[in-house]
């Protein structure tokens, strides 16, 4: 089973288009979960609800809906963490409200000499396949193209047209146990990636998967991201770059090499 953990917020259009291309893209031969974080003070939730369970109705995709306190970007890791501990899948896949996984060959030039990328269809069967291909060593699957929605270059962008595998991480059932969290950041899959640097007898712990998104984040005319200027995104980068969240994640790597060792020697 694999678990999208989904925090979102006042973005009813995104969400359902986020969530149409799970359904989209499902093989529907594998379960998985969609667990969703509403606020509770979030007008769009009351009429959304219905229309998330009306579309995986017949699937194999169980939707779980919890509705709570607003924590802010500053307090994004306590959504994911909250979702993690209600969730059951062995893959627990970080989502965001404007991502849609991606079926067909599509990309950018991005080089001047072009990009080929894997024709697929289903994100069940790349991932089952991910799962059964997995040394014990990995416990982090990056997808392997994350498409940024941003301008074409030019002068006075920014941020132009990328692809990057850094971003929405897949953590393991194993390894979120043996941490005890899903993250102790607000930039959660920054966090997770920084976890992710430990090697393990001189092996990589995490490894890219073929599954593609495409990332849609709201920017302006330079292609920045329009949360980037919020004072509770400044917080969140705040809270990450800490010598606190510096402990956490080495205290984090440290249990996981712990958990290797016991299962080697």
């Amino acid at each position: 089973m694999v678990s999208f953990l989904a925090p979102v917020r006042d973005d009813p259009e995104r969400v359902l288009l986020g969530l149409q291309s799970i359904k989209e893209t499902s093989s529907d031969t594998i379960d998985y979960e969609i667990l969703i974080r509403f606020d509770d003070d979030d007008p769009t939730y009351p009429d959304l609800i219905p229309q998330i369970i009306e579309k995986f109705e017949g699937t194999r995709g169980q939707v779980k809906i919890i509705i709570g306190p607003r924590y802010g970007y500053a307090g994004l890791e306590h959504y994911y963490n909250e979702l993690a501990s209600l969730s059951r899948g062995q893959l627990l896949f970080l989502w965001n409200s404007d991502l849609q996984i991606l079926r067909v060959k599509q990309g950018w030039d991005v080089s001047g000499e072009g990009h080929d990328f894997p024709i697929y269809e289903c994100w069940d069967e790349i991932l089952k396949q991910d799962e059964a291909n997995r040394e014990p060593h990995i416990f982090l699957l990056t997808p392997t193209e994350v498409y940024w929605d941003l301008p074409d270059v030019g002068e006075g962008v920014k941020y132009a047209k990328q692809i990057s595998t850094m971003a929405f991480p897949i953590l393991t059932r194993e390894a979120y146990e043996v941490m005890g969290h899903f993250s102790k950041s607000p930039l959660n899959d920054a966090y997770l990636l920084d976890v992710a640097t430990l090697k393990i007898e001189g092996k990589r712990t995490k490894k890219r998967s073929r599954v593609m998104l495409l990332h849609s984040p709201e920017v302006d005319e330079t292609g920045e991201g329009v949360i980037t200027r919020t004072a509770s995104y400044q917080e969140a980068r705040r809270i990450h770059y800490s010598d606190t969240t510096r402990e956490h994640y080495l205290e984090d790597q440290e249990k996981l090499m712990t958990r290797w060792r016991q299962k080697n020697y």
